[in-house]
């Protein structure tokens, strides 16, 4: 009897330490880690979790997220995210990490790897918003497939607009900010800007952090498409209503670069790394000084941005600028 008595404790904390073990995570746990642009914590602690708890497609959604573009990491989350599937047949998290490794295989491989995942992605991301209707990374991430995809491998502007009102159902504001990202798609510049200005956030908090950034898209897509001064104007109203927003001052230092204006794309890049030293403006930055004359300084800049990014058409530019600059 006394043993009894003794082994109750022991069975109650064994019973503890296995719950803990296998409970599951929320995204309140990565969402500080998150905007605190702390990538390496998310998958460490993202890795932690699944490595306890298979079934934990909530860190595992985070981890895909955090390694699909490292080549290295991305092959052991991709089996993770297939017997994931497997094990959770309706986990929305776990469909569409799985469409995520596989828009990434797609990007770096060219286009016969972007047609040879096309088909997957598509059903995988469709897949998780059935499952989950109400999440706007997965029907953001539905549109884009929809707008960047050709027609031969399922893309439809018609299904991105399509996917956007059905959303706009049950999320009346983010519905919103799919259907001027289908306009900003279309070079409907000012259609987009109107949507984006007519949200009113209230008291949702995360609608009001999402807001800023989707009109800093909406300029950059102005600049890809030769309107450098219809975002310069663009992100200056930005600057002035969010000032401590190094994205927006780095997207005016772009605006101002495009438009051979090397002084004020200085200072507006310059500005944003200031605010942020994580972002990744260094490229440019090097462009708007090297357009100055400033070879020591492009120079520096450029060194600098291959340093954290070493591959990609930006890094192999800013290393030709560098023997160019060396040798001059």
């Amino acid at each position: 009897m006394p043993k009894m008595l003794l082994s109750a404790p022991v069975i109650t904390i064994s019973l503890l330490i296995s719950a803990t073990a296998c409970a599951q995570s929320t995204d309140a746990d990565f969402t500080p880690l998150i905007k605190a642009r702390n990538t390496t914590a998310v998958e460490s602690l993202a890795r932690e979790r699944v490595t306890k708890n298979a079934g934990d497609d909530v860190a595992l959604w985070y981890l895909g997220r955090t390694v699909a573009g490292d080549t290295k990491k991305r092959d052991d989350v991709l089996v993770r995210a297939e017997q994931c599937i497997k094990d959770l047949p309706k986990s929305a998290r776990c469909h569409h990490t799985l469409g995520s490794l596989y828009g990434a295989m797609a990007m770096s491989g060219g286009m016969t790897a972007g047609l040879k995942y096309a088909g997957k992605i598509k059903e995988m991301f469709v897949r998780a918003v059935e499952l989950d209707p109400r999440h706007y990374d997965m029907r953001r991430d539905l549109n884009q497939f929809y707008l960047q995809a050709p027609g031969i491998a399922g893309g439809s502007v018609r299904k991105a607009i399509e996917n956007s009102n059905d959303f706009g159902k049950l999320d009346g504001p983010r519905g919103q900010i799919l259907r001027a990202e289908v306009h900003s798609y279309e070079k409907e510049f000012a259609k987009a800007e109107t949507i984006l200005k007519s949200i009113k956030p209230g008291t949702d908090a995360d609608l009001a952090e999402a807001l800023p950034g989707a009109m800093v898209n909406l300029g950059f897509a102005m600049i890809n498409h030769d309107e450098a001064a219809k975002a310069q104007k663009l992100f200056e109203q930005q600057v002035s209503v969010t000032p401590s927003n190094a994205t927006a001052h780095f997207g005016l230092g772009r605006a101002l670069l495009a438009q051979k204006n090397f002084d004020g794309a200085v200072v507006a890049i310059e500005r944003s790394l200031q605010m942020d030293p994580k972002i990744t403006a260094h490229y440019r930055l090097g462009m708007a000084y090297q357009g100055k004359g400033d070879k020591e300084r492009a120079l520096q800049a450029f060194q600098q941005f291959i340093s954290y990014q070493a591959t990609g058409k930006a890094a192999d530019d800013a290393k030709k600028r560098i023997e160019e600059l060396k040798r001059s």
